[in-house]
């Protein structure tokens, strides 16, 4: 360990493209597997502005495209305009009028004192944002058969990425659920309805190894999820304590709060031996040339981007062979939860001869 970092191996280090892996790093994988809303954070963890770059990518804005960096700044000005005027807080004209808008990210990464309100500025940018791409969801009328295979195109092109790299991943298996499975899933929740229906789509990793999970989570957070675009409350991690994972990739002991990583999702479907890692993140995914194709180019209000909640499953091996081999099995699940879809059905209900 140095500093606030730790440092990884060479092989770690090929595969990752970094010499060490940071707190900040470990922080919002934790938070991935925690499950909680950004809205609650009290700070983040940059440390230059190459790596606020780094995370915009993610997020799906380009740091040398002047368009989608006036669109990040026109955020950043109703965030302003909101938290002054709605909510009746002052802010100081460092952030009210930064030299760029990735200075807010290193202020609400510090210890000083611009720390908190920088927080709050970034929250209701990411909440803008969010509900103006909802926006141009219900505008644009894209389908979902669109929507997803540009989703899909994206997130199997992360993963070849890591495969090319060299990770030792042993499957990976993109779906999307059948109009029957989302009937049946949404029957038989007590509250259910179809918008509470998040993983639609999803995909599944199962790396060789157990140790291979964290550097892939940590790959993932750095080329394709926003960690900031977690659905809270949507997260499971039932694989193995999140300390033993973090302990078997970078060989050390963590010194992280880890309390809520390691919970389990209640559901009545599941069987108490299943075990994963599972979690759903709204992924960006672009769509300017819809934009212009369809002559709407004035929707561009909005932004240019939409999200898609997306489910990601990451096991091992052995644990998905596990998982697969008794009554944890994917079969078994879906029995139970159709038996409980003809129960609610047919409450109260008596034959008669």
């Amino acid at each position: 360990m140095n500093g606030d970092s730790y440092i990884v191996d060479g092989s770690l280090q090929r595969l990752l493209d970094v010499k060490d892996v940071t707190i900040g790093d470990l922080t919002e994988v934790r938070e991935l597997l925690r499950g909680g809303s950004v809205v609650d954070w009290v700070q983040v963890y940059f440390s230059s502005i190459p790596g606020v770059d780094e995370f915009l990518k993610v997020y799906g804005f380009d740091p040398d495209n002047v368009v989608e960096m006036e669109r990040l700044n026109t955020l950043h000005r109703q965030a302003v305009s909101y938290i002054t005027e709605s909510l009746g807080l002052s802010l100081p004209s460092t952030l009210t009028r930064p030299a760029q808008v990735q200075k807010l990210f290193l202020y609400a990464s510090s210890s000083g004192p611009y720390r908190m309100k920088a927080c709050t500025v970034l929250k209701v940018m990411h909440v803008l944002n969010h509900l103006d791409a909802r926006q141009l969801v219900y505008n644009l009328n894209i389908s979902e058969r669109e929507l997803f295979a540009r989703l899909e195109k994206r997130v199997s092109a992360t993963v070849m990425q890591m495969v090319d790299a060299g990770f030792d991943i042993d499957e990976y298996v993109p779906s999307q659920k059948t109009k029957e499975s989302l009937i049946t899933k949404t029957l038989s929740k007590e509250r259910g309805t179809a918008a509470r229906v998040f993983d639609r789509i999803r995909f599944r990793i199962i790396a060789n190894h157990r140790k291979d999970l964290v550097p892939v989570l940590l790959y993932l957070k750095k080329h394709l999820l926003p960690f900031s675009c977690l659905i809270p409350g949507e997260s499971n991690n039932t694989l193995a304590p999140f300390s033993d994972l973090v302990s078997e990739a970078l060989g050390v002991e963590i010194n992280l709060d880890t309390s809520g990583v390691d919970r389990h999702r209640f559901n009545p479907f599941s069987h108490r031996d299943f075990r994963v890692i599972s979690f759903v993140v709204d992924i960006p995914v672009h769509v300017e040339d819809l934009m212009q194709a369809a002559g709407l180019v004035h929707l561009s209000r909005f932004g240019h981007q939409v999200f898609i909640p997306t489910e990601f499953q990451l096991f091992d091996k052995a644990t998905h062979f596990l998982n697969e081999s008794g009554p944890a099995a994917h079969s078994q699940y879906k029995d139970r939860q159709v038996r409980e879809v003809i129960s609610r059905l047919f409450k109260g209900h008596v034959e008669s001869d």
